[in-house]
């Protein structure tokens, strides 16, 4: 599907299209960071994503901080949400 999608939204002239299927290897516990708090495995997910795409460890990131990482993440959400209805408002 995400190759579809991918090939749906690229112009044909920056890549060809391919049908292939994305392969994947699977991290070991060693690297792969793990939560105890129920409740913050979506937190951890989503900057555990950030770090790789930023190529940058995952260290540091750990249940004493991750209170901290879930507040700026929602102000983060809640001040781009503000810019949207702000310009809908200027626009009227």
């Amino acid at each position: 599907m995400i190759p579809a999608m991918l090939s749906a939204h690229i112009p044909a002239n920056i890549g060809p299209i391919s049908r292939k299927k994305f392969s994947f290897r699977r991290r070991s516990k060693k690297y792969t960071p793990q939560n105890t708090q129920v409740g913050d495995c979506g937190v951890y997910s989503l900057k555990f994503v950030e770090c790789l795409a930023l190529g940058v460890t995952f260290d540091g990131i750990n249940d004493q901080n991750i209170q901290g990482l879930r507040m700026k993440m929602a102000a983060d959400i809640l001040a781009e949400g503000e810019n949207v209805v702000t310009d809908q408002m200027m626009a009227n």
